[in-house]
């Protein structure tokens, strides 16, 4: 008869961990070497990392719209506009982020002028000149290692993306697309849906430049933002606008056509005469009423733009930051160090089945 020990598959579990452990303790000179080489090279990645500086602007998105008036719209519909779908309603702060990854959007980023060492130049024009920093080619070639082989094998300058945005179709090339992505490095968008704020950083090597950078995007965005809400609101107001150049050129038609007729049959007092005087009169008249209705229209149409018009209210201005907030050299540097571990100790264990395998694949 068989004894049964439930407690045979824990010794058993127990001398494959001290089995372990003996193989990894005897491998404890190795297992330094390489993790003081993972350490070394952190060490001179947090030092030569370039310095980089946040700034951040923080601002609530404000509407003063309310229900749009039935007559305005009445007209709207006749302009072939949709108030209904718009007034009232809000450019919610969770599609913000997506403004921001937008084709068009990025590509007024990259064409805020700035002063720089001296000369007039693009934001776009300050990152190429860039310098590359020894930290950022040893972390490219390090940890970045895998991204950098794709981008071999997918980088073809000759390559163009095509996005769709309002209607139209933008041409991105494979260098601008490169520009883009270091964009997305730089600007940063976060938006607290409790409290109903955004924060926008921008993080950058010249404290002076993300400062400005970080403003004119700020101003980039809300606009963008105003332009989407008023977007129907406008249109129908171009629509109004156009009416009542018309009517107003109509009124003056009349008006001009009633005063030549009494120019030229002054001194006429026939029953003809004053049958079409009375139906110039009314012509006029009928055209000033018309030309005076759109230009209320008009000046309703020119309230409801303002009222759909968010006001931004900036709750923490953007200001020139004085302390750096990368690199942080001492997480870089446990970063490595734990890297380090990982990697030997991971080794030490298959080891041994490692080359197992490629001895019985050789024979």
């Amino acid at each position: 008869m068989t004894e049964y020990r439930p407690n045979d598959p824990i010794e058993e579990d127990q001398i494959d961990l001290v089995a372990l452990a003996k193989k990894i303790w005897s491998k404890r000179k190795r297992i330094a070497k390489f993790t003081l080489l993972f350490a070394i090279v952190g060490l001179l990645v947090a030092l030569l990392s370039p310095v980089s500086y946040t700034t951040s602007s923080v601002f609530i998105p404000n509407s003063t719209s309310d229900k749009t008036p039935s007559g305005l719209s009445s007209l709207a519909s006749l302009a072939g506009v949709d108030l209904s779908s718009a007034s009232g309603s809000e450019i919610s702060p969770v599609l913000y982020p997506k403004i921001l990854e937008s084709a068009s959007f990025k590509r007024q980023v990259l064409n805020i002028g700035l002063f720089h060492a001296g000369d007039s130049i693009s934001f776009k024009d300050y990152i190429l000149n860039q310098p590359k920093t020894v930290g950022s080619v040893i972390n490219k070639y390090t940890l970045g290692l895998p991204g950098t082989i794709k981008s071999l094998f997918s980088a073809n300058t000759d390559t163009v993306a095509e996005s769709l945005e309002d209607g139209e179709i933008l041409t991105i090339s494979q260098r601008e697309s490169e520009l883009f992505e270091q964009l997305n490095e730089v600007i940063a968008i976060a938006i607290n849906e409790k409290e109903r704020y955004i924060e926008l950083t921008v993080t950058l090597g010249d404290p002076k430049i993300a400062a400005i950078v970080a403003k004119e995007c700020e101003k980039l965005l809300q606009a963008r933002v105003i332009m989407l809400k008023i977007k129907q609101s406008t249109e129908l107001l171009n629509y109004v606008e156009a009416r009542y150049e018309e009517k107003k050129a109509d009124m003056h038609a009349a008006q001009n056509r009633l005063a030549n007729f009494k120019d030229r049959n002054y001194s006429i007092s026939n029953s003809s005469f004053g049958n079409q005087l009375t139906r110039l009169e009314q012509d006029y008249q009928m055209a000033s009423a018309i030309f005076q209705e759109v230009a209320k229209q008009l000046e309703q149409v020119k309230l409801q733009v303002s009222k759909d018009t968010p006001v931004f209210s900036i709750i923490k201005p953007v200001v020139v930051p004085t302390e750096k907030s990368a690199p942080k050299r001492s997480l870089i540097l446990v970063i490595w160090i734990f890297l380090g571990l990982v990697v030997t100790i991971g080794y030490t264990l298959i080891e041994d089945p490692l080359k197992e395998i490629v001895k019985q694949i050789k024979s």
